[in-house]
């Protein structure tokens, strides 16, 4: 399953239909998945790609963004977000890093 989910993040490139459509499938993934270890999985392999130094693929950028930002797959609810303090202040620091913050909402809250 981490095999297949990195072959599918190698896809999230530039601007393109390719892109767009292995996105969508990321996402799916995340969304129906009944088994809380998926999302955690998914989450794991676009976490990892963007730890590292810039610059990030705009696919990836862009389906991680959607992840965190979008309602839809409540991604700050879930447990693994909140696991320990250390995965919490690193899950907030990349979210910080792909989506500035705005005066009026926080990313942790998902509130706009």
């Amino acid at each position: 399953r981490y095999m297949t989910l990195n072959a599918i993040a190698n896809q999230l490139r530039y601007p393109s239909s390719h892109t767009h459509y292995y996105s969508c499938v990321m996402l799916f993934l995340f969304s129906d998945a009944k088994d809380e270890g998926v999302k955690e999985q998914v989450t794991r392999v676009l976490l990892e790609r963007l730890i590292v130094h810039r610059p990030h693929p705009w696919g990836l950028m862009i389906t991680f963004i959607e992840l965190i930002k979008n309602q839809r797959y409540q991604f700050w609810s879930h447990s693994f977000t909140r696991c320990s303090t250390e995965i919490e202040k690193v899950f907030e620091s990349v979210a910080k890093s792909c989506v500035p913050q705005t005066a009026t909402g926080s990313l942790t809250t998902g509130a706009q």
